[in-house]
């Protein structure tokens, strides 16, 4: 039977093209959506009308509240103000993979620019803000591997009821650190 889809379950993560370091995600983020166009143009001939097709546009839009300090944050607005290109991963962490020793996530890899960037601060609201990511080339799919500790503070995913998949995120996490604690409850 198929299933929603839940949009808390997917998060992106940046790194600047080129860069030796870990990926790392936009803090805070709220929503983010993706966008496929493609023109296609239609010349009339004597034997009919003939099909043509227009480069694939490709582009993900991301709004995230602003957090006091994020080098995510910082990375991609320098990356439009300075002009160079980034990597974005969008990961599925309910498509969770732990056959072979590590856990992986389904995701999807793009290379690409920052195009838009507006950072708002309002008086009575949060700061936010909402980007423009433009994909050069195709889109890839894959399996990564997220950085040590990210699954904590990106909360829980959806587990099975069979005993094969047993809770290790959200409570169980928490459940984990108590019990090292040593301590005893009282009453």
């Amino acid at each position: 039977m198929a299933k929603i889809a839940n949009g808390v379950h997917k998060v992106l993560y940046f790194r600047k093209l080129g860069e030796a370091s870990e990926a790392a995600k936009l803090v805070f983020q709220t929503e983010h959506s993706k966008s496929y166009s493609r023109d296609r143009e239609s010349t009339p001939t004597k034997d009919g009308a003939v099909q043509g097709s227009a480069a694939l546009e490709d582009e993900v839009s991301v709004t995230a509240l602003q957090s006091v300090k994020d080098p995510t944050f910082t990375m991609l607005e320098d990356s439009i103000v300075e002009d160079y290109p980034v990597e974005m991963w969008e990961v599925d962490l309910a498509d969770r993979d732990s056959s072979e020793g590590s856990t992986k996530f389904g995701a999807e890899y793009r290379q690409g620019y920052i195009s838009e960037w507006e950072a708002t601060n309002g008086s009575e609201d949060n700061p936010e803000v909402e980007g423009t990511f433009l994909t050069s080339g195709t889109r890839q799919k894959g399996r990564v591997t997220l950085p040590d500790g990210d699954i904590e503070t990106l909360n829980y995913v959806f587990h099975d009821i069979l005993a094969d998949d047993p809770a290790d995120d959200g409570l169980a996490s928490d459940d984990e650190e108590e019990d090292e604690g040593g301590g005893e409850e009282t009453p």
